[in-house]
């Protein structure tokens, strides 16, 4: 039985965080590198003049530059649904009495927020990084007193 819950939590931890990115991802995609690329660039760089290679150079620079950009705005969307969703699961998880469905949903939460900020951490402005991070430690440490007090 203590195995079954081990999995039941384990899984929920797991599928969570994935549910939030495809979720985003299904209204939202992410862009694709390959939809950003110069076509043989390397092949057709050697064979090219200088001028050309000049030309091929700042086509490649400018698709990267909107890669980046349109990245950056999939990160921020992630970003919004991933941190409020977390912290959401968290005060789920430990409101719920089922051990292995509480204990799931509490480290997916956890892991659905690390997921929000490694995307979008650089371009997060210095007092919602604080803000957001301070939210998300009182949520931890009430849930910590609440589901972890001597009853």
């Amino acid at each position: 039985m203590l195995a079954k819950k081990i999995a039941l939590g384990f899984g929920i931890a797991i599928v969570f965080p994935m549910m939030l990115y495809y979720g985003v991802s299904a209204f939202s995609p992410p862009p694709d590198w390959r939809d950003y690329e110069v076509a043989n660039f390397y092949e057709r760089h050697e064979r090219a003049s200088v001028e050309e290679q000049k030309q091929m150079e700042a086509e490649r620079t400018e698709l990267e530059g909107q890669f980046m950009a349109e990245s950056i705005q999939f990160q921020k969307r992630l970003f919004y649904v991933d941190v409020p969703f977390g912290i959401a699961a968290i005060i789920t998880g430990a409101l719920i009495t089922l051990p292995a469905v509480g204990t799931g949903l509490i480290f997916g939460g956890i892991i659905s927020i690390t997921v929000g900020y490694i995307g979008y951490w650089n371009e997060l402005p210095e007092p919602l990084r604080f803000i957001s991070l301070l939210i998300a430690f009182i949520v931890l440490i009430f849930v910590g007193y609440k589901k972890l007090e001597k009853r």
